[in-house]
């Protein structure tokens, strides 16, 4: 029989003076990075404009602690979702591309040039079709054409000719074909999937000649302006309340102008930190979209390292101008009339790798004061975070005037006592509102002591040698219930400080290897556990005040809270896998919601779930707290203490 732990708790009359709200329970995608944003994009095809796709940084294997001989694979907790299946040779063509002529997507083409007349093309397996399902499919390609004799210019022109060649396209059981000529223009195909599949698409030819391949798009009928409908109605319920974009170490050489405009057009960008592709199908205006389809705040992240004050100001320009104003007249023109306004942009991230702490602040007014002329009214966070704490004091004394915001990402509590007096200091001497904010956090992997799972390592490295230790963290640790536990308590943890701790992002949304919300595989899109959790808060949080709460036991969490309405909660975190028989503070209390895994390392999966609705309820003064299990409860006026989930 497993023991049952006894707790008392008693409130402390602590209140925090400012209250928090729901900007605490933010998140964050990086473009470039691993399959966050094609796993939530509906686009079905792999570099879609056949490029030659740069190699992911040996770095980042190493990160990952991933093999990459196994990359599709054999990963950890791997699916289908993960995939990146890139376009294979059919036959023996000769395979080039076109240099510096612009052929509709970007300045590249693919050219297949076949000699003998056999069967040649392209093909990409790991698409999947589910029956009924309507699906449309777009290719922009011809024939390469004579080249006349080279002018005075030392170029020569392209001949037409009214000539066709036929092009076969075959997805899964279906199978279509288009008449090519040597003038390139867009083919579409639409059809609906007879059964469900897992298969591959053929595109190929048997005339001799050259075939032109510029872009081509296969995606369902259902997506929500280019997002899939599953993921859009999954965040919803995850509810994040603020999201961060586009990196992450990827923004700091990101070109915001390049993510705009017809998809089509677009040149596909190499992700320079972390290696790859990026395919760019996803820029400002689709991520504005799913904020609006889901209803979180967007958050800027833009890039200072490689760009200039003049193209930040264009930035906020394009996203908060009037349409008749400078770059919202570029925005009215893609489609987008209306300001978006956006009020958060973060200054770079981990500004150190460039620039020493004084320069990092002196760069930070210089942008700040240029953007601020498209729009007075913009927030900007301080990445502060990127040097030594001892330093934020100058930082401030330079930058200190022209920002909302500073960024840690050390979350832990004796960290961010450390830090907000010298804000409040700061906010003292010169009449400023500064907060504090966390714009990538995570929660630790392990459990408070005595530590109760032999398989969950105390000591882990981030950063260098990838241990054994490390690759278990990645394999199982960031997917399990504990994880989210721990997530929950961290959540908690930034609710305490009141208002002074502003906002926060979790770190990521989909498919980071365990560390998201969502798991979004080729069939289907499922919350993982921290995802529950933040669907947990979606349901129960409301801007708050908070207090601490004693429990007498490591293992049991709580803090109370108290709404702006004057409703007081009191949140419990039960780590340990026994119950916990717990004394209640005065007053009637009622189970607003709750959480239970069925195991510490338990996890989400595509076929079952591990975190069930909690259905405990007090019983008088006491409560057995479940173990494992995360509760909101909520003080009652009602002459019965019932359990409302």
């Amino acid at each position: 029989m497993e023991e049952t732990i006894m707790a008392v708790i008693q409130v402390e009359e602590n209140w925090t003076q400012k209250p928090v709200d729901r900007r605490i329970f933010g998140n964050f995608i990086e473009s470039g990075f691993g399959r966050q944003v094609n796993g939530m994009w509906s686009e079905m095809l792999y570099n879609r404009a056949f490029r030659d796709v740069p190699a992911i940084k040996i770095a980042t294997w190493e990160w990952l602690g991933l093999d990459k001989e196994h990359y599709n694979s054999e990963a950890p907790f791997w699916h289908s979702g993960y995939e990146e299946n890139d376009w294979q040779l059919i036959g023996a063509p000769e395979r080039s591309h076109t240099c510096g002529t612009h052929t509709h997507k970007g300045t590249t083409s693919l050219l297949l040039e076949n000699r003998d007349g056999g069967e040649c093309g392209l093909k990409q397996e790991g698409l999947h079709l589910k029956k009924g399902k309507r699906y449309r499919f777009r290719l922009f390609a011809g024939i390469r054409g004579d080249m006349s004799e080279a002018g005075l210019n030392g170029f020569g022109d392209t001949i037409h000719t009214e000539e066709e060649e036929k092009l076969t396209v075959k997805i899964g059981k279906q199978q279509t074909c288009f008449s090519l000529t040597s003038v390139p223009r867009l083919y579409e195909w639409e059809w609906e999937a007879r059964e469900d599949e897992i298969t591959d698409i053929r595109i190929t030819f048997t005339f001799r000649g050259t075939l032109v391949l510029t872009f081509a798009s296969l995606m369902p009928d259902d997506n929500l302006g280019g997002w899939r409908a599953d993921v859009v109605e999954k965040l919803k319920e995850a509810s994040p309340s603020v999201v961060r974009f586009p990196g992450g170490c990827f923004v700091s050489f990101y070109n915001w102008e390049s993510s705009i405009g017809d998809r089509d057009t677009r040149e596909p960008q190499p992700s320079f930190y972390w290696g790859g592709l990026e395919e760019n199908d996803v820029g400002l205006d689709e991520f504005l979209l799913l904020s609006r389809l889901v209803g979180f705040e967007p958050q800027i992240c833009f890039n200072m390292m490689t760009s200039d004050p003049f193209k930040a100001r264009q930035l906020v320009e394009y996203l908060n101008a009037p349409e008749t104003v400078g770059m919202g007249r570029r925005r009215m023109l893609n489609g987008n009339p209306e300001p978006y306004g956006v009020r958060l942009f973060e200054m770079d991230n981990e500004p150190g790798r460039k620039w020493t702490a004084r320069q990092y602040a002196q760069k930070c007014v210089e942008f700040a004061r240029e953007m601020r002329l498209a729009d007075p009214g913009i927030e900007l966070m301080l990445a502060a975070y990127a040097y030594d704490p001892e330093l934020l004091p100058m930082m401030l004394e330079i930058a200190g005037k022209e920002i909302q915001y500073v960024i840690y990402r050390q979350g832990n509590p004796e960290f961010v006592h450390q830090i907000l007096p010298v804000i409040r200091e700061y906010n003292r001497k010169n009449g400023t509102n500064l907060k504090l904010v966390n714009t990538e956090w995570l929660p630790s992997c392990h459990s408070p002591e005595p530590f109760e799972d032999p398989r969950m390592p105390l000591d882990f490295r981030w950063h260098g040698e990838v241990t054994n230790d490390y690759a278990n963290i990645f394999g199982t640790q960031q997917i399990s219930w504990n994880y989210a536990l721990n997530g929950a308590h961290r959540l908690l943890d930034y609710i305490s400080y009141g208002g002074e701790f502003a906002l926060a992002n979790f770190n990521n949304m989909c498919n980071t290897w365990g560390q998201n919300i969502i798991e979004a595989t080729k069939d289907t899109c499922y919350l993982s556990c921290m995802g529950k959790v933040f669907a947990m808060f979606a349901r129960v949080f409301e801007p708050c005040t908070a207090a601490e709460a004693r429990t007498g036991d490591e293992k049991l969490f709580a803090l109370a809270v108290k709404s702006v309405t004057g409703k007081k909660q009191l949140y419990l975190i039960n780590h340990s896998g026994n119950d916990c028989d717990t004394e209640l503070p005065e007053g009637k209390w009622i189970c607003r919601d709750g959480l239970q895994g069925n195991g510490r390392m338990a996890h989400e999966t595509e076929d079952g779930s591990c975190a069930k609705r909690c259905l405990a309820a007090p019983e008088g003064s006491r409560i057995l707290v479940p173990g494992l299990s995360f509760l909101c409860l909520e003080e009652s006026q009602d002459t019965e203490s019932i359990a409302f989930i």
